[in-house]
């Protein structure tokens, strides 16, 4: 079995960032496969040990720090910004919801992929939201939510976000989207996933859409 996501989380949590940009980038899986099977659980591995009072929440600030960092670092280099882009996705957590790593994976995922991606971060109000769609228009918007009493507010997210005028796309991530009944906070039009390899699998549709529509 493979234990190297528990000694990336011990790295993260050791404050070792430069031992733990080096044991994914080593690795030799393709990025997703890092993203889902080392950092991510890592991470979740780290919140099970501070749910559980084995760590500190110092220790868990300096893992999500040390991994964000990281992940700044390894996906940096798969930026391309010769080719010519697919579209224009932008990426935020809802207002009060502070866990983005997820949302940086999925950002990076699709820089590599040759989507323009913008990365509005955490804790975004749906006005500055609303605000910056409309002025870069972009084609997806994705949210991303944690935590079960903001599920009202992703209604709302939601409902405005796919009323704009440009008609965006809206898909959802986050730890809930794997563990919740989403549909009722959606439209039909909305897309919901439960982890990266299903966003990765959408993307690859919505590549060969954009595809053969230019070329029809």
């Amino acid at each position: 079995m493979d234990y190297r996501w528990k000694e990336f989380a011990q790295l993260l949590l050791a404050g070792e960032d430069e031992g733990a940009f080096r044991l994914i980038s080593e690795d030799g899986r393709d990025s997703l496969a890092i993203y889902m099977e080392i950092v991510t659980n890592a991470m979740q591995y780290v919140g099970y040990l501070w749910q559980n009072n084995e760590i500190s929440v110092a220790d868990e600030h300096l893992a999500t720090s040390v991994c964000d960092f990281v992940l700044s670092r390894y996906s940096f280099s798969f930026r391309n910004q010769q080719k010519k882009k697919i579209g224009k996705i932008m990426f935020l957590c809802l207002e009060k919801e502070q866990h983005m790593l997820g949302t940086k994976m999925a950002a990076a995922l699709c820089e590599e992929k040759n989507w323009d991606v913008r990365l509005l971060g955490a804790n975004l109000p749906l006005e500055y939201a609303i605000s910056s769609a409309e002025s870069w228009e972009p084609d997806v918007i994705g949210l991303s939510v944690a935590l079960h009493y903001r599920l009202p507010v992703l209604k709302r997210y939601v409902k405005e976000l796919e009323a704009l005028e440009f008609s965006p796309k809206v898909i959802i991530g986050g730890r809930l989207a794997s563990t919740y009944d989403l549909y009722n906070y959606c439209s039909k039009e909305t897309e919901l996933f439960k982890d990266l390899y299903a966003m990765d699998a959408w993307l690859d549709e919505y590549r060969q859409e954009v595809k053969v529509n230019g070329a029809s």
